[in-house]
């Protein structure tokens, strides 16, 4: 199968799927809001609304529902991305802080290969 990348670690997979999951839910929850507030708006003033089918506000209903929900979870997917890139950037930093003190010189491809921040492995 080959290395995978440092980012497909089953817990940061978990963690994302976590964080998607409560975007996706308060998405739809703002989208439920929206579709009704408008829905019973458009139902009072508007006689194309009212004339319409019942398939045809259900596909209303359904639509401000999933897009909230998607709008919420890439906006949740952004902050988690920069959570992860900023959680990569203090554990690189902390082994090349670790290598100096040790008196190791190390380039980017080592600080990549050293997976854990309690010290800097070679192979």
């Amino acid at each position: 199968m080959g290395v995978l990348p440092v980012h497909y670690d089953k817990a940061t997979i978990k963690e994302l799927t976590k964080e998607l999951s409560i975007g996706g839910i308060q998405g739809a929850i703002y989208g439920a809001m929206i579709s009704i507030s408008t829905g019973f708006l458009l139902k009072r003033f508007s006689t194309v609304y009212r004339n319409v089918r019942a398939q045809v506000r259900v596909f209303y209903h359904c639509a401000w529902i999933s897009m909230g929900s998607v709008f919420v979870a890439d906006k949740q997917l952004i902050k988690f991305q920069e959570k992860y890139y900023e959680n990569e950037y203090h554990r690189r930093q902390q082994a090349l802080d670790i290598a100096a003190d040790k008196g190791l010189y190390l380039d980017d491809q080592d600080v990549v290969k050293s997976t854990t921040t309690e010290g800097v492995h070679y192979d």
